[in-house]
This record gives C-alpha cells, structure tokens and sequence, in this order.
C-alpha cells in the first residue's frame, strides 16, 4: 500500500532491552504530539486494548462499500486502501513492525468484513449501504456460484485442519486472553516475549506435547528457519537481533498460502466431481429414457401386429360367412 507508516507514524517506541519484560505495549509517546495509539502485534493480534481496535477497523466499513465487495477478496484496491488510511489516521508503530502490523491488519479486517456481512445478510438494508449495493450484494449472494462457495467454506470450518483424526483445530490458551498469555509469558522469560513463544504457549500441552500436528509442524518449520539463519550468521550482534517475529510471519504466510492452494484443488476437485456427478445423472436418464421410449415402441408394435392379425382373421370370416353357397349337384332341385 502506498501510505507507508514509517513517514507518518510519529515517534516510534523505544524498544525494550532484552532483560525487560515489554508489558507496557502501546503506550502512547510522550514525546509526540500526536494522539494516535502506540499498537504493536504479539501473536497475531493488536494489542493493546484489540477489541477497541477491531471495533474502530468495523466502523470504518460503514464509511464506504464497493458493489462488488460482498466479500473481502472481491473488495475493489481503492476501497481497501480508504480503509487501511483511516487505520493509519488512528495508529502508530514502530516503523521496523510495518510488514508485521499491516499483514495483521489484513488478517483482521477480513475476519471483520465477513463477520460484519454475515450479520447484514440475515437482516434489512443497512441504512449506510447504498441500495444499488445492496443490490449487487444480494442477487450475488443469491446466485449458485456463491452458495456453492458457502457450502465449501461451511465444511473447511468443520474440517480437521491437523489432518483426519485430529479433530478441529485447537489451543491450550483456556479463557485468558492473548495479551494476559504474553505479558506472564514476558515475566516467566524475563524478556519480551515474540510470537513463537506466544504460539508455543497456546498450542502446547503440559507434557509438552503440540495439541495437534498443524502446530508440530509450524514449530518444526520456526526451528529448521531459525537454526538456518543462526548458522549462516558469523556475528554473534546478528544472532542476538535475530527477527523471530519475521520469521514467524514468513512461516505462518506460507501455511496460509498453501492452506488457499489447497483449498482452491478442493473447491476444483468437488466441481469435476459435481460435473462427473451431472454427466453420469444425464447418462443415466438418457439410458432410462431410451428404454422407456423402445418398450413403449414395442408396445404399440406388438399391439399393431395383433391388431392387424385381428384386422386379417375377422375379414377372413367376414368373406367366408358372406360368400353365397354353391348348389350341389347331386340334389333333386339342381
């Protein structure tokens, strides 16, 4: 996007020392005049105060809707770009978390945007939604294209994500919040605690075991990553300034690739086989209607044949007993 928050996000927070825990997160400076909230990203979510945050990103849906955004994907760039303007109005952040800060926003604002329209489609026109959007909006969620794609996304959200048998995915954070896991996660670690720790902590069991191999398998990737990057550096500097927060991201955006690829080969699969499904249906009838229409000829053949034998014998019998009767030759009154 071209507003870049590194020209507009005033004076950045002072990073933490690794000794400190960073329990003070989003704190604004004091040293700026500007109003804005000091945000950062622990675990994948805003913090702090992220539901003041998902809130201010909803409201700025009702500002402006584009006819073709009845789902975020399909949301024109121009729109998507007034909404991540009106976030940078509000927010500022370190400049170094740019790339981490808008791959959130974008996470959320999608999770948001199809919450919000879930909650509109169910109701009347809201009254900020003009009506040829509406419009627009609903003859597409009307059409077969859209409740197909329904129908898919409704069976992924029941899916067993770590692989069949593992159930939904899940975590071990229990009823606390996020932002309550990292701050006691900072303090146990006596350091600022980055998003791989904060995963490890959601998604591991007591015994240390991962609560399914979705997340194994990300653990596994983070430490096949960092080891990668350790071995290649040569300055210790490097090694302690290590960026596992990219690193992080990096892993679970490829995840998130592969989970669209996959789901793009699922949503192909079930048409060729909905179409394999059609093709044989029709097959069938055909095959159905074919041997209807040959008994039904038969039928009226064979009742044509008896017919005409019928026809035949009844005008033989007709000419026999109307035929006039010879005199025979031997009687008196020849």
């Amino acid at each position: 996007m071209s507003d870049s928050p590194s020209s507009v996000a005033g004076v950045p927070r002072t990073p933490t020392t690794p000794s400190t825990p960073d329990i003070s997160i989003g704190s604004t400076s004091g040293s700026s005049s500007s109003s804005r909230l000091v945000i950062s990203v622990v675990g994948e979510k805003f913090v702090p105060n992220g539901h003041s945050i998902s809130k201010s990103i909803t409201e700025t849906f009702k500002e402006r809707q584009d006819a073709t955004g009845y789902s975020w994907k399909d949301v024109s760039e121009s729109t998507r770009k007034f909404y991540w303007h009106e976030f940078v109005k509000l927010y500022q952040w370190n400049p170094s978390e740019t790339t981490v800060i808008e791959h959130t926003w974008g996470k959320v604002a999608s999770t948001l945007y199809s919450k919000k329209l879930h909650r509109w489609r169910k109701r009347p026109r809201p009254t900020f939604v003009p009506e040829d959007v509406w419009e627009s909006w609903k003859t597409y969620w009307a059409s077969d294209k859209w409740l197909e794609k329904s129908r898919i996304a409704t069976r992924n959200r029941h899916s067993e994500t770590g692989g069949p048998g593992t159930g939904p995915s899940k975590h071990t954070g229990g009823s606390k919040s996020t932002v309550k896991h990292t701050i006691k996660l900072a303090i146990d670690l006596r350091r600022p605690a980055n998003s791989w720790d904060v995963f490890k902590k959601l998604h591991k069991r007591k015994d240390g075991s991962f609560v399914d191999p979705k997340s194994k398998s990300i653990n596994d990737e983070m430490e096949a990553r960092v080891a990668a990057a350790i071995s290649s550096s040569d300055d210790s500097q490097e090694v302690q300034e290590l960026d596992v927060n990219s690193i992080y991201l990096d892993v679970v955006t490829d995840r998130a690739a592969d989970q669209e690829r996959i789901k793009l080969l699922e949503e192909e699969m079930l048409r060729m086989k909905e179409n394999q499904e059609r093709i044989l249906q029709e097959r069938v009838e055909a095959e159905v209607q074919q041997r209807v229409e040959k008994e039904v000829s038969d039928r009226f053949k064979s009742m044509e044949d008896r017919w005409s034998h019928m026809m035949s014998v009844m005008g033989l019998s007709s000419r026999s007993s109307g035929s006039p009767t010879l005199p025979n030759r031997d009687s008196p009154n020849a």
